[in-house]
């Protein structure tokens, strides 16, 4: 993508565009997309609220549940959040390999 195109792109960004398609872009999905994975990663987070809350009564039960599952979504969301990253700086026409 040019400079130009990517700085038409800016000034034709609405909050609709900001609010509703700039995120999903920026890791490669589209908005129906992105629903489905960032709903998803909340229904397992709800999930894993009550196994915080059975342990919390129980100290017996899910142990390392919880623990476990969190570290497994923190590197689902890594790589995730990394295109984000670069998909921004490349936007940006910023491209260091050293960021």
């Amino acid at each position: 993508m040019s400079q130009t195109t990517i700085d038409r792109a800016r000034r034709c960004s609405t909050p609709f565009d900001r609010l509703f398609r700039d995120h999903p872009r920026e890791v490669g999905e589209t908005y129906f997309q992105h629903m489905a994975a960032s709903g998803g990663f909340g229904f397992r987070l709800l999930r894993l609220a009550g196994a915080a809350f059975a342990h919390a009564l129980v100290p017996g039960v899910h142990k390392t549940t919880v623990s476990t599952a969190i570290r497994g979504m923190a590197q689902e969301m890594g790589g995730r959040a990394e295109e984000a990253k670069q998909s921004r700086m490349r936007d940006a026409g910023v491209w260091d390999v050293g960021l």
